[in-house]
């Protein structure tokens, strides 16, 4: 059964060697600096390893003809994505035809196509990430179903008895990166250095 968020701020304070009802200069509890350690160590981990369990799918994305630039989750034309950690595909399908966009980095990208208006329009063969937009090329010319795969970052852990989006086999090294992050805030380098290790190792 996975650990709840209780549980393993207790065994994060256990390691450590601090009682939960302690209080740091400022008067804050160290139990409360400890839940932000684990959401740190939360994201920490989703951004360095594509877990299954952050994976997700949007299908019914669209794009609107004349327009090169998507935002991934609000604003005009936005393709309606959540909680984004990493794009991983974009497949463009238009019911007959699909394809799988090829990523390029920006910086490759502004080089080859700093002006893409000034290409005709068709189907977008390529894409590239700035911030939270993605940007096609060719201009589409037509609207067309996008679908993407991408990860998410976990839920932020609010409550004693909720327990994470990762599934219970991770629980271990969740409370080994929520003590690497404490050990760190600590300063005690040497300890988090140690715990680095076995959360790399």
């Amino acid at each position: 059964m996975a650990m709840t968020r209780l549980q393993m701020v207790t065994e994060i304070a256990d390691v450590v060697g601090k009682r939960l009802g302690a209080s740091a200069a400022s008067g804050a509890l160290l139990e409360d600096r400890i839940v932000r350690y684990l959401n740190f160590a939360q994201r920490r981990v989703a951004r360095h390893r594509n877990f299954y369990d952050l994976q997700r799918e949007k299908t019914d994305a669209t794009t609107v003809a004349n327009v090169n630039e998507y935002p991934l989750e609000t604003g005009t034309n936005n393709l309606g994505l959540t909680n984004i950690a990493n794009v991983r595909s974009v497949i463009l399908d238009d019911g007959a035809w699909s394809r799988k966009l090829t990523f390029w980095h920006y910086r490759r990208f502004d080089k080859w196509y700093p002006k893409p208006d000034r290409y005709t329009t068709g189907r977008p063969q390529i894409y590239t990430r700035w911030s939270n937009t993605l940007i096609m090329f060719r201009i589409p010319n037509d609207a067309y179903t996008i679908k993407i795969k991408y990860n998410v970052f976990p839920t932020e852990l609010t409550s004693d008895s909720q327990t994470t989006d990762f599934g219970e086999d991770k629980d271990r090294l969740l409370v080994t990166a929520g003590i690497v992050e404490t050990y760190v805030a600590l300063q005690e380098y040497e300890d988090a250095r140690i715990w680095f290790e076995l959360l790399t190792g």
